[in-house]
């Protein structure tokens, strides 16, 4: 018998025996914004595109009509959306998008200026903004005081932070830790959209391209 083909038999029997097969201790939790998850009815929202804050009025919808037509309550009704892609800016705060040009490079001007957005309208709009229904109701502060989760893409932040050293606006691990440390308040960065979104239908969230 060769020397490989014994090595690779130990290797089987090893693995059969279980001896070399070692589970994570991490192995089976849950990721605390999953676990806080206790809706009946789970509903995600994939939105990877601005999109004039589309995705904002359809969960807003969404749980208006549950409410209204069905009277559920919202205690009973999980809801997640997940930024990633060019949705990533809409995750961090104000100072991020004055800093780093966020409105320009999502090609968003400020119908009060006229020049390119330099502040988070997704978040808090205010009168005269082209965003959502252009209601308060519809903005991601007034969305997460209703239970909405939202969820932001680290390696879509890693992927912006070196868009935006490109541009010459500083390192990318700079300006990653600058974004990362300047989420909106309750957003969850997670380590990637695709794995928190099989997560969440994996625990009973249907799904929503928006």
């Amino acid at each position: 018998m060769s020397t490989d083909r014994r090595a690779f038999l130990s290797t089987v029997a090893a693995l059969s025996a279980g001896t070399m097969l070692r589970v994570p201790e991490d192995a089976g939790r849950e990721d605390p914004w999953l676990d806080q998850m206790k809706g009946k009815h789970r509903q995600l929202f994939d939105a990877p595109e601005p999109d004039g804050g589309t995705v904002l009025r359809h969960v807003r919808s969404y749980l208006d009509v549950w409410r209204e037509a069905y009277g559920v309550a919202e205690k009973d009704v999980s809801v997640v959306v997940v930024l990633y892609a060019r949705t990533t800016p809409l995750g961090v705060q104000d100072a991020m998008w004055e800093k780093y040009k966020l409105g320009a490079a999502l090609n968003l001007t400020d119908a009060t200026t006229n020049a390119p957005l330099v502040r988070n309208y997704f978040a808090h709009p205010q009168p005269g903004d082209a965003v959502a229904d252009g209601t308060p109701e519809s903005s991601i502060e007034s969305l997460q005081r209703r239970g909405v989760k939202f969820l932001l893409c680290n390696n879509a932040l890693q992927r912006w932070s070196g868009r935006l050293e490109k541009q010459g606006l500083g390192t990318a691990a700079d300006i990653h830790a600058d974004l990362t440390a300047h989420a909106l308040p309750g957003v969850v960065i997670v380590p990637a959209a695709i794995i928190a979104m099989t997560k969440a239908q994996e625990h009973g969230f249907a799904y929503v391209r928006s």
